[in-house]
């Protein structure tokens, strides 16, 4: 029986309970082997010269782990020890820091001007008004935006040392468009908006509706796509004048939008390209 790992930090497993729910059910009807793992039952490092990771309640090790949180030096180490991950170590890695993303991505599509912050900067490195993200920030938590000084030092300040990026901030604040992406098809496409607040993620408030990407900005999001092996992530795109702009990948993508908006197999369709990617190898 083939056995997958769904891996979670311990504070995350309540508020997702449907999402685990729909995985078990999915498992359950293809004969997988599902166990939900915390992070926080693992223990992994080198033993004996040679990369381990146990769990601490003595579970085997799966054929492959479902990641569903921050965790890029574990995706590496459960690579070590060969097993699929999904999304990958490098998914994980280079999404998971907005730099990284940043760089990798800048020559495929615009974005708005971006300022790598070292942490103990005194005066914003853009004009007011100037958006700043912790580099690691997902649904719109420690994003803070700063119209003068005094709230770019009160944003530092939140921070708190934190590897952080500023923004010039666009010119449509509260809309956004997320791209869903599974394996090399795009499977939706959703527009946030917020009329309250200049995030547009659902957890702070926002909604969603169905949107169309142009021909120009399709293609951009496949060239993003090549860059990668993605197994499920959502890739971000914020309005400027007029267009849409690059914003970020979402690695363990939330998907309330998804099932919202008639894509309720998308767990079963995720598990599907995993046990054919499974049996590939």
């Amino acid at each position: 029986m083939t056995s997958i790992w769904l891996v979670y930090e311990r504070g995350n497993v309540a508020r997702n309970r449907f999402f685990i729910g729909k995985w078990e059910e999915a498992a359950a009807a293809r004969g997988v082997g599902l166990n939900l793992v915390l992070y926080e039952d693992l223990a992994f490092g080198i033993q004996e010269g040679r990369p381990f990771v146990a769990h601490h309640g003595g579970l085997h090790l799966p054929d492959a782990a479902v990641m569903r949180l921050n965790q890029p030096l574990l995706s590496a180490q459960l690579e070590l020890v060969g097993i699929a991950v999904f999304n990958n170590a490098r998914v994980a890695r280079i999404c998971n820091d907005k730099r990284l993303t940043h760089q990798l991505v800048s020559g495929l599509a615009p974005a708005m001007d971006t300022v790598f912050l070292r942490g103990d900067e005194a005066y914003s490195p853009l004009p007011y008004p100037v958006v700043l993200k912790a580099v690691h920030s997902c649904g719109g938590r420690q994003v803070y935006l700063a119209r003068d000084r005094e709230a770019f030092l009160q944003a530092m300040q939140e921070l708190d040392g934190a590897e952080a990026l500023a923004q010039a901030m666009s010119d449509t604040p509260g809309r956004d468009v997320r791209a869903y992406v599974l394996g090399r098809e795009i499977i939706a496409v959703m527009m946030r908006r917020s009329d309250t607040d200049f995030r547009s993620n659902i957890g702070q408030g926002g909604d969603a509706v169905p949107f169309g990407l142009s021909a120009r900005d399709e293609a951009v999001v496949r060239q993003i796509i090549g860059l990668f092996d993605f197994g499920l992530v959502g890739i971000d795109f914020i309005f400027h004048q007029g267009r849409l702009v690059f914003n970020e990948i979402e690695d363990a993508v939330g998907t309330r939008m998804l099932f919202s908006s008639g894509h309720g197999d998308i767990v079963a369709r995720y598990l599907d390209l995993i046990l054919n990617n499974l049996e590939r190898k």
